[in-house]
């Protein structure tokens, strides 16, 4: 009788173990719970996305996600397609801002050598100390005797100079070119 009665025991005891391990849990609350501890979520416009805490880990995603409706999602791609249109708008704007700087630099260095056209080797000043007198040609002092481009110093007198060029002697005013305006047209000038 005694064995009876510990069989009968041992039988209820498998039986109610069976009965909490094959049954579906009610309270499917405490269990999402505990397995969004197990998860890494994160939420993203009021929507939760869960993602599970350890890589290759697939199946069920836990915790609750939203559900977009229609609206929703015709309101993200509208939004989606609203920032693509700012972002391009700001790569054009970039791109007209940087043709223009070029552009830019391209018409000041023209300008530079147009402006500079028959400006070289001009008679700056002339300086007379007492007996002594020198010229200034491009921020070069120059003597008489001295050689400027082929072309010798002759003669320095108080605002002008004379200078000697393949046997024939000319006068440089200041603010002129010792070289003639004929040096200058049809030959382009280099920096």
């Amino acid at each position: 009788m005694r064995r009876v009665g510990i069989l009968i025991l041992v039988a209820v005891v498998v039986v109610v173990a069976a009965v909490f391990l094959l049954r579906k849990p009610k309270n499917t609350r405490s269990r999402a719970k505990s397995k969004s501890s197990q998860t890494d979520s994160t939420v993203s416009d009021g929507n939760r996305v869960a993602r599970p805490a350890t890589k290759g880990r697939t199946g069920k995603t836990a915790g609750r996600i939203k559900a977009k409706t229609k609206e929703e999602r015709l309101a993200e791609k509208k939004r989606l397609r609203e920032e693509e249109r700012k972002r391009r708008k700001e790569l054009k704007r970039r791109e007209r801002e940087r043709r223009r700087m070029l552009k830019y630099a391209r018409s000041k260095r023209t300008r530079k050598s147009k402006s500079r056209k028959g400006t070289y080797y001009v008679l700056k000043a002339v300086v007379s100390l007492g007996d002594e007198s020198y010229a200034l040609i491009d921020n070069r002092r120059v003597r008489v005797g001295d050689m400027v481009m082929g072309r010798r110093i002759v003669d320095i007198k108080p605002d002008r100079i004379e200078i000697e060029a393949f046997g024939r002697i000319t006068t440089v005013r200041v603010g002129e070119s010792i070289l003639p305006m004929s040096y200058f047209t049809g030959r382009k000038t280099r920096l």
